[in-house]
């Protein structure tokens, strides 16, 4: 698992850090971070929702919830973009599952497991966000900024759709929520990485462009 290479002749041996390299106890500590979070997270989401205030409760039924989880926990494990990108399928699927199990044991009925939209929607979007959860990790800084786009996007997306669709059945709080920490998250990547003019230019057009693409995909996704 683990490449050396040297940086001049006669110099010691040095890891190498490209975008696939990894070390058995970094494959190990992503995957304990990726399934122990995405259980617990998955569970306690599906226990949680009839404790939470009105104005969230949305969480657990929206794909930025479940994105904005995804995308933290395969953070949290610290992998690098390769490894990042399969643990981004794990860790969706591992969270759409762990909450229907527990929603089962409290005698909900939740399907078959592995038969949800969430689980197609998993498969599609888990290997961007992990990929983009470890760019913002281990890129460079244009690629740490632009890391951040997919999961803005997706919360601006699903606010701007449910402010505009569903606001009088659910709580406009949430969805707003969503739009202000869509934009957070675009201002903290600009401000960390000292962005110049022309990648804050290329930032938020991607962004923009991401939130039309998540908007059509999701009004045929909704039917």
């Amino acid at each position: 698992m683990e490449t050396l290479e040297s940086s001049r002749a006669g110099a010691p041996p040095r890891p190498a850090t490209g975008w696939w390299v990894e070390t058995w106890s970094s494959v190990l500590r992503a995957g304990v971070v990726a399934v122990v979070g995405a259980v617990l997270i998955g569970g306690l989401t599906s226990v949680a929702q009839q404790y939470l205030p009105s104005w969230v409760n949305s969480l657990s039924n929206s794909a930025g919830g479940w994105t904005m989880f995804s995308f933290l926990i395969v953070w949290l494990g610290r992998a690098r973009p390769l490894l990042a990108g399969v643990l981004g399928i794990v860790v969706f699927q591992l969270l759409v599952e762990s909450y229907s199990v527990v929603s089962e044991w409290r005698g909900f009925d939740d399907g078959d497991p592995l038969s949800s939209v969430w689980t197609v929607v998993g498969l599609v979007a888990g290997p961007l966000l992990g990929v983009a959860a470890g760019l913002v990790r281990h890129g460079s800084p244009r690629w740490r900024a632009l890391a951040v786009t997919p999961l803005a996007a997706v919360l601006l997306g699903e606010g701007v759709w449910a402010l505009s669709t569903i606001v009088d059945s659910t709580s406009p709080v949430y969805w707003a929520l969503e739009v202000l920490l869509s934009a957070g998250f675009i201002a903290a990547a600009l401000v960390r990485t000292r962005a110049t003019w022309p990648l804050r230019l290329l930032v938020v057009g991607v962004w923009l462009a991401g939130t039309v693409a998540f908007l059509l995909v999701w009004i045929v996704v909704l039917g």
